[in-house]
């Protein structure tokens, strides 16, 4: 068989891997009209459809209130009002607020109400309060009102403090209800299991029984969207995002992952860009400020990431937000701002929080970077070794291995932090 002359072949590898070439999914289009559309709002001082509707939900409920103060109905549906609030706009004091008003019903309720102690619950696991969000819920269990509904926060208390045993008991006494809550944690587990087209599959069930609540569908498709962009199919992902975004553009979850796609593609870059500085007129909480770190590690850009860093480490840890931002703050103290002892404080307060196998990793790694090999080894090997961890807690194990100088243990986990490169930032993915 003759062979291709030297300048075909090259010609016919390049044709080839421009088609292999990923092509630039986000539509600027679609990102530039949301843009204007913020932008023309604040100009004239008016609110959309979303925004107007809430803000009539929490008059109402404050004029109720001011009528009777201490009316339990118009009290309860005024912290939902709150709460919903914070999720459309990222306030953390509207979330404050709501705490002090179920704190007050919950003791002219003695603590009888299990309806207040689940949403005491549901607000503390927000806040990233968990021992105390396990506190109300078992708080709840002992009333025994409403089974379902509180065995389900007992499942997110347990996720997130490592009861892994407790949650699988959880689903296994919930799994005929084949409702929205039970099939949502199914796919968590899933996920945790690391059974990954399960975890899909039980997403788009629990789209599919959301209903006509538009809140539980956003959820639902954004956590499986966040899924499939772990997985790397950023095509799958985008599709999602793009749903949730036409259907709430105040979505600051889907606008984020869409600005993490845009990062993914050198020719979408400064999108990438326009996408968070959105996000952060958009919504107040700091994670836009964490995004432009990503940003600026994707241009190379060393004196935008201290910047970004400085200014999220500022806003991110106010007393209002607690321990919410521990992990990243951890990520940036041990990289680019480069002070691993206030790593060190966090991650040993985390500990007190929930002492998970991501945690406990994250407490490895801060205790490596201050010199603590001995300590280092010995959680390592009692509360990390051989349990699932997240493409972060990967990477930072892999880093420890190669500080204690084994390679082998290293390479070994960077290869499987890279499976799902995209939920890291782009100066990890260099590095990989």
């Amino acid at each position: 068989m003759k062979s291709i002359p030297l300048s075909i072949a090259s010609i016919f590898i390049f044709i080839l891997s421009c088609k292999q070439k990923p092509q630039p999914l986000v539509e600027p289009k679609l990102i530039n009209q949301m843009v204007q559309n913020l932008q023309s709002a604040a100009k004239n001082k008016v609110m959309d459809s979303i925004q107007t509707q809430m803000k009539e939900e929490l008059n109402f409920w404050e004029s109720r209130i001011v009528d009777r103060p201490e009316g339990i109905t118009a009290l309860k549906s005024y912290t939902n009002a709150l709460i919903q609030d914070f999720h459309l706009t990222g306030n953390i004091f509207q979330l404050q607020k709501a705490d002090s008003i179920l704190l007050h019903l919950n003791q002219l309720q003695k603590e009888q109400d299990a309806g207040i102690l689940r949403s005491l619950a549901s607000l503390h696991i927000t806040l990233h309060r968990f021992t105390e969000a396990n506190e109300y819920i078992a708080k709840a269990r002992k009333i025994g009102t409403e089974k379902y509904a509180t065995e389900l926060l007992f499942f997110d208390t347990q996720f997130e403090l490592g009861g892994f045993a407790l949650c699988k008991n959880v689903l296994s006494k919930t799994h005929s209800t084949n409702q929205f809550g039970y099939l949502f944690r199914m796919a968590k587990w899933k996920h945790y299991l690391g059974e990954t087209d399960s975890a899909i599959h039980y997403f788009n069930q629990s789209a599919l029984w959301a209903g006509n609540s538009n809140t539980l569908k956003q959820a639902a498709y954004s956590n499986l969207a966040d899924l499939y962009l772990h997985e790397g199919n950023i095509e799958k992902a985008y599709s999602l995002y793009k749903q949730n975004l036409i259907a709430n553009p105040y979505d600051h979850y889907s606008l984020q992952g869409m600005g993490r796609i845009a990062l993914s593609h050198p020719n979408t870059i400064k999108l990438a860009e326009k996408i968070f500085y959105l996000q952060a007129k958009a919504n107040a909480l700091p994670d836009a400020l964490y995004n432009l770190v990503w940003l600026a590690e994707a241009e190379n850009n060393i004196e935008l990431q201290k910047k970004y860093a400085t200014e999220f480490e500022k806003l991110a840890t106010q007393k209002v937000y607690g321990g919410m931002y521990n992990k990243y703050l951890i990520e940036l103290y041990t990289g680019i701002l480069n002070t691993p002892s206030k790593a060190l404080i966090l991650a040993e307060k985390e500990i007190l929080n929930r002492s998970t196998p991501q945690t406990n990793a994250w407490l490895v790694y801060a205790l490596q970077l201050n010199g603590k090999t001995a300590s280092a080894k010995s959680r390592y090997q009692k509360q990390v070794s051989g349990k699932p961890l997240e493409s972060l807690e990967l990477y930072w194990m892999g880093k420890t291995m190669e500080l204690q100088y084994k390679k082998y243990n290293a390479k070994k986990f960077y290869k499987a932090a890279a499976r799902n490169r995209y939920d890291l930032s782009p100066a990890k993915q260099k590095d990989l």
